[in-house]
């Protein structure tokens, strides 16, 4: 799966409201997402990840098939999965070079 969520959810708007703009859509968008549905819209295509509530409501509003929702899941999770591998591998204080260790020096006892 080498496409990314946000090229799969603007493929969708285009493929079922062919020609139009986000904001040309609040009458056939506005009762599911609410009146101001074009920002949050908007910054989905641009690539912030949604919740499943949206995802569901993408599903309801587009009419997506059922082959086409599962896509769009699968794209979602995929699409999670890798940003939580990137934060991870940036968050993770694992040093690449090991620190040396140090010792302690003690003093040995004379012998007579």
């Amino acid at each position: 799966m080498n496409e990314k969520f946000k090229n799969k959810i603007r493929a969708l708007r285009e493929e079922h409201f062919p020609g139009r703009s986000i904001r040309s859509l609040d009458k056939e968008l506005e009762p599911y997402f609410g009146k101001h549905f074009y920002a949050y819209l908007s910054k989905v295509e641009a690539g912030a990840l949604p919740s499943l509530d949206f995802i569901k409501k993408i599903k309801d509003s587009y009419s997506l098939s059922v082959n086409e929702y599962e896509d769009l899941v699968k794209a979602y999770f995929h699409q999670k999965f890798e940003d939580e591998i990137i934060s991870e591998s940036q968050r993770s204080g694992i040093a690449l070079m090991p620190e040396p260790l140090v010792f302690r020096k003690v003093n040995k006892k004379k012998r007579l």
